[in-house]
């Protein structure tokens, strides 16, 4: 442990004890903390010591979002063990209080992050530190020191959001508790989900005049907090906020502090949703004029043609998300988290849909969509599958053969090729999150979108399961929308990635924010109409009123705030799929209890013929309780603290 340490967040003590490192990513050769403050090199790397405990989105094992879900599930035969994949075990239902599962509490069982342990709680200690020590720099002007110390009181305020989310009402640790203080002089309690939402507004107000209004030189910077950052994430805590999850909720009436006090309040208030509406405008103004947009894809000119619409609708929502170096959509990225190394290409790419190079064993699509997910996308004409009148619902799951030769279908199926009803006429945007059984597949290296690669996923295709007996897709889908087109494949088990960062924020997401506010507030709008609107031109469909009034059963329905309310979800949980937000949207809508009690469904990937290989199974039976909304604290740390309550239910 690092010596001559002054100031320790108690409550770091109180959960880690002497067998944990004080401090991981302190500068190398420093053997007192004081000199990570002399001079503004080792300021520097310190600061990056708080940007380093943010969560790791692409981290397929710790982040929460990806498989404690049901967007995505594994397959039963790999070694996805609970102590390895603790995600997947708490959507199995394998949750605890001996040993809480991805424990972002004190930094335990968090799937094979190895000494990259995060407690957000150290992250929240680090913060303090340098807030303390930052001033003292001596080679800094104080324009600088400021926006540091801004960016990690951003931090500061983002660690107890997410902490916020996991595990519900949580203490607030703004100062740095001296080591020996006498235990009886502190406070440590869960303060209210008002009082900490409060607070970590409150905190992003007073730093955001500090903060640069953009990236100055994006090459350097890119990830640092800014103002269009700060304003962004602001937008999506009020709308947290405001959400049913913590507005109103009277789920948890016996959850009180040690005065009696609620921990959660049981009145609505429609005011939290005017504040949330008024931040997302704000934020949405900031980005813009920042020239934040929409990504649209650019073909290369070296393209034999011009991509067919589809393609390019497609490749929108791709690029949106796995673009890197033009990306006018991101607005916050986390550098910490690279999709498609190693461990990400395996899990995203299907395996060897290169039929000249079905060899190549770097590829797994492990990771995989559930047929849950698959049914969520829309038809063609923009409605759900099951309210578009013109769409055979009733046989979505029989087989169809694709027509031979150029068809409205041959740039998406396989002409000639028999699959399932359920994977014609669909939206562009299932074409690209997904691939499938009887699908294509477009890459860069097919200069010509007539030309991408056909996915036959069955026992004995390109990309089936027998060709590994653990790389592979449980379900028959991969997502398509994580893998990058520049990625290339090559001879032997070479395989050339294009790293990509974990999107935090991007622009579709605040507009999808900005819509669900104004609805909640005053119902449908013509302003909320048109920011739901400028996502699905985006994808190559018609608004949301005249989409529904021409092909829905109810074509009303965008005319009620429940109505709309239940549009602008689905078009949340299609948009962005697979990008972490579903899971924490179930969540503070309070509909984790429907939609997560139902069963898992796949394909019988191991069956040859189409009749048999389209049987839907069931995976998994999952049940969601009301205690699951949160995270539940070891038995071992309540103990410890008995002033500290056990989240809701969890006794």
């Amino acid at each position: 442990m690092k010596t001559n340490i002054k100031a320790l967040l108690f409550l770091g003590v109180m959960l880690f004890g002497s067998c944990n490192k004080f401090m991981d990513i302190v500068p190398d050769n420093v053997a007192q903390l004081e000199q990570a403050f002399t001079m503004r090199t080792m300021a520097e790397r310190y600061l990056f010591t708080c940007y380093s405990w943010m969560p790791k989105g692409y981290h397929l094992s710790s982040n929460p979002a990806l498989l404690a879900g049901d967007e995505f599930w594994l397959n039963s035969v790999t070694n996805f063990s609970q102590g390895s994949w603790p995600n997947w075990y708490i959507a199995r239902g394998g949750q605890n209080t001996n040993s809480p599962l991805l424990n972002y509490w004190d930094g335990n069982s968090q799937g094979g992050n190895g000494d990259e342990q995060i407690s957000l709680w150290r992250g929240i200690r680090d913060c303090n530190i340098f807030l303390e020590n930052i001033q003292g720099v001596p080679d800094m002007d104080q324009t600088e020191k400021d926006r540091w110390a801004a960016e990690v009181q951003f931090l500061k305020a983002y660690y107890h959001y997410y902490l916020l989310r996991l595990y519900g009402p949580i203490p607030i640790v703004d100062i740095n508790i001296p080591t020996f203080e006498d235990p009886a002089n502190i406070i440590f309690e869960r303060a209210s989900t008002d009082q900490v939402f409060n607070y970590i507004i409150a905190k992003i107000d007073s730093v955001m005049p500090a903060l640069m209004p953009d990236l100055s030189l994006p090459a350097q910077e890119n990830g640092r907090v800014t103002q269009v950052v700060a304003k962004a994430m602001k937008a999506e805590i009020l709308v947290t906020a405001a959400s049913p999850l913590f507005n109103g909720n009277t789920d948890y009436p016996a959850y009180n502090n040690a005065a009696g006090q609620p921990l959660f309040n049981t009145t609505f208030s429609p005011e939290k949703w005017r504040v949330a509406a008024q931040a997302c405008k704000e934020a949405i103004d900031a980005a813009h004029a920042a020239g934040r947009s929409l990504q649209k894809w650019v073909p290369a000119p070296t393209m034999a043609k011009v991509p067919q619409q589809s393609t390019i609708n497609q490749m929108n929502l791709r690029q949106a998300v796995t673009e890197r170096q033009n990306n006018s959509e991101a607005i916050w990225i986390n550098n910490r988290s690279s999709a498609n190394t190693d461990q990400q290409a395996k899990a995203f790419m299907p395996r060897s849909i290169d039929p000249a190079r079905i060899t190549n064993q770097s590829m797994g699509g492990y990771l995989a969509p559930t047929l849950n997910m698959a049914l969520k996308f829309y038809s063609k004409n923009g409605v759900p599958i099951e309210e578009d009148f013109t769409y055979d619902y009733a046989k979505r799951f029989d087989l169809r053969m694709v027509p031979i030769g150029e068809s409205v279908y041959s740039y998406n199926l396989m002409p000639g090729y028999t699959t399932v009803g359920m994977h014609f006429d669909r939206e562009d945007r299932f074409y690209g999150a997904l691939s499938f059984d009887g699908g294509r597949y477009f890459m860069n290296n097919n200069n010509n979108d007539s030309l991408a690669y056909a996915t036959n996923a069955r026992p004995g295709g390109n990309i089936a399961a027998t060709n590994s007996p653990t790389q592979y897709s449980g379900t028959g889908y991969t997502p398509k929308k994580l893998v990058s087109y520049m990625n290339t494949i090559g001879e032997n088990n070479n395989f050339t990635t294009y790293l990509y960062p974990f999107t935090m924020m991007r622009l579709g997401n605040l507009y999808l924010l900005y819509a669900e506010a104004l609805n909640e507030i005053d119902g449908p709008t013509e302003e909320a109409f048109t920011y739901l609107d400028r996502i699905r031109e985006r994808s190559g469909l018609r608004g949301v009123v005249e989409s529904w009034a021409d092909f829905s059963i109810n074509p009303g329905k965008p005319n009620s705030q429940e109505g709309l309310r239940e549009i602008i979800h689905r078009e949340r949980t299609i948009e962005l799929a697979f990008e972490s937000q579903r899971f924490w949207d179930l969540r503070r809508w309070k509909t984790a209890q429907i939609e997560l009690n139902t069963p898992i469904y796949g394909w019988d990937i191991r069956q040859i013929t189409p009749q048999t290989y389209y049987r839907r199974v069931v995976m998994f039976n999952r049940t969601f309780t009301q205690r699951d909304y949160f995270w539940p604290i070891s038995i071992a740390e309540i103990r410890r603290n008995p002033r500290l309550l056990q989240s809701p239910l969890w006794l």
